[in-house]
């Protein structure tokens, strides 16, 4: 499983925050220029949470 997980929607990035998922940090996309990267840190939880989505 990979360390990190990014994410660009806002808000699934606020639902995972309000959900006390940890957000390690958020840096511009390099693939969609204008876009955020929010990169949380991956576990089994947050993956089985990103499958509600």
């Amino acid at each position: 499983m990979e360390k990190y997980k990014c994410i660009l929607s806002l808000r699934v990035a606020n639902d995972l925050v309000a959900k006390d998922y940890e957000l390690v940090h958020i840096e511009p996309s390099h693939k969609l220029p204008g876009k955020l990267v929010f990169v949380f840190r991956n576990s089994e939880q947050l993956e089985k949470e990103l499958q509600n989505y």
